[in-house]
């Protein structure tokens, strides 16, 4: 039994195709089909309701009430989806990595029984400008300057040994100019952005009295868009891992985005958005070269 527990926490962290280095991992899922077809490259970016996974300082700029859902099934793997709702400066989500009921067999290889595999997430978040705070409102440039904080509660929810809690808390910044230079008037509007993940927290403990500490890194992200049109973006992690996207929108309703990530190999994306109103739709596929390939939807709806 303890060894189909071992497989499964193995399994659970191959199947996103990126390098885990403890069941916190469900953090490196990323949140959203847009994101994930830019490669995953949004922290110098955090335009929109995905802003509260990957650099909460994004919704400083918030406007209005954004719910955002989206889902991502592997067949014969795992499924993983997370619902959210923002605000101008704040915002929540929930997450959750189901590997579903496993087999439990013996060691003649008959099936004894089935036990499951969750992981389940909550963020909380909150993100302000250096404008809105009377004692930074006067310095140059306030009103590009955005801080966040963003709280993080993981349960893995298992065969009882295995189970087990944690909590820690990321460090967001981001500068965002979204007015063009006179001497560059093609570029439309520019960001930069950084985020320490798991910057303090309490170590997940299990009830078998194991306990993992947060994995502690640093992400750079750059973006910069062109005549309201083609957004291009650039992440750099402290794991040496690198993720490169870009965004065309050729007519308000419909954007068409692709990306690549090298995080020990390297992995195409491709997506297309479509936007209606106060709908939006996003669609990411990713082709990995050696696991099953990601299919996610989201859905967004703001007022």
């Amino acid at each position: 039994m303890l060894a189909s527990a071992a497989v499964v926490l193995l399994l659970a962290a191959s199947v996103s195709g990126e390098q885990y280095s403890n069941v916190a991992s469900i953090f490196d899922l990323g949140m959203g089909a847009r994101p994930l077809a830019m490669g995953g490259a949004f922290v110098g970016l955090a335009d929109d309701g995905n802003a509260l996974y990957y650099n909460p300082a994004g919704l400083a700029w918030g406007q209005g009430l954004s719910v955002l859902s989206s889902y991502e099934a592997r067949p014969g793997t795992a499924n993983y989806g997370n619902l959210s709702a923002s605000l101008p400066h704040f915002g929540f989500g929930v997450h959750y990595f189901d590997f579903g009921d496993v087999p439990e067999t013996d060691e003649f290889g008959n099936v004894l029984g089935t036990f499951s595999y969750r992981n389940y997430a909550l963020i909380v978040a909150a993100g302000i400008k250096a404008g809105d705070l009377p004692f930074l409102a006067r310095m140059p440039l306030a009103e590009n300057i955005g801080f966040g904080l963003k709280a993080k509660l993981l349960k893995v929810s298992t065969l009882d040994p295995g189970s087990g809690a944690g909590f820690a808390i990321d460090l967001p910044f981001l500068f965002r100019s979204e007015f063009p230079s006179p001497r560059m008037p093609i570029i439309t509007s520019y960001g930069v952005g950084v985020v320490i993940e798991n910057l303090i927290g309490l170590p997940i403990k299990y009830e078998s009295g194991h306990q993992e500490n947060w994995p502690r890194k640093l992400i750079l992200g750059t973006s910069l868009e062109f005549l309201d049109q083609v957004i291009l973006a650039m992440d750099v992690t402290s794991e040496k891992s690198i993720h490169l996207g870009v965004e065309w929108t050729p007519i308000p309703a419909v954007s068409f985005r692709t990306g690549l990530k090298n995080e020990g190999v390297w992995i195409w994306s491709l997506g297309i958005g479509a936007r209606f109103r106060n709908f939006a739709f996003d669609l990411a596929v990713v082709p990995h070269p050696y696991l099953n390939s990601q299919i996610r939807g989201s859905l967004a709806v703001s007022w």
